[in-house]
């Protein structure tokens, strides 16, 4: 969406922008495995499961137009779920200005975050071994704040870390500099 750097380019300098990763699709993708492999199973041996049941002139439930509009709406869901998975990951932005950090998440009910660089005590990136091989992890801003910020999906989250840790390196070096001319 680029909401937060339109707003905050004109009035301060962007130090770094997150990018988040389109890992989040995966689980689209294995529950439009998942679905379409019953499908499939369940058209292949349509027959076989039906005499299963024993009964003999039973109604058959499992035929291909029944079959067809079982898979036309595993189709559905799966793309609803991927147009749900797109619009939370378009929504997503962190960015780092020379003296904050900044997280806006959400379309119709917008969630905003803004912590100060001097009040960041902690700041982690996480990654699993299957997210390390893809360059995504999480990010954990642990501050003054009440509870820590979890941000996942963050793409080079251990670069973007570093990017950040050294920003607030220079905002307290400024600060001490600032306390340091006032007291002499």
């Amino acid at each position: 969406m680029k909401t937060l750097e339109r707003k905050f380019s004109s009035s301060e300098r962007i130090i770094a922008k997150a990018k988040f990763s389109a890992w989040v699709y995966l689980k689209c993708v294995l529950v439009a495995v998942i679905l379409g492999g019953v499908i499939a199973a369940l058209w292949i041996f349509n027959k076989q499961i039906e005499g299963l049941f024993g009964v003999k002139n039973a109604p058959i439930y499992l035929t291909d137009a029944n079959m067809r509009w079982a898979l036309l709406g595993a189709a559905g869901i799966v793309i609803i779920s991927i147009l749900i998975v797109s619009l939370k990951l378009y929504s997503r932005e962190l960015i780092v200005t020379e003296d904050k950090i900044v997280y806006r998440e959400g379309v119709i009910s917008v969630h905003n975050v803004v912590i100060p660089l001097k009040d960041v005590c902690i700041l982690e990136s996480n990654q699993t071994g299957l997210q390390h091989l893809f360059g995504v992890g999480s990010v954990n801003i642990i501050s003054d704040a009440e509870q820590p910020y979890l941000i996942k999906g963050v793409r080079g989250a251990e670069r973007f870390t570093r990017r950040v840790v050294r920003q607030m390196t220079e905002v307290r070096r400024a600060q001490e500099t600032k306390v340091l001319l006032t007291l002499g």
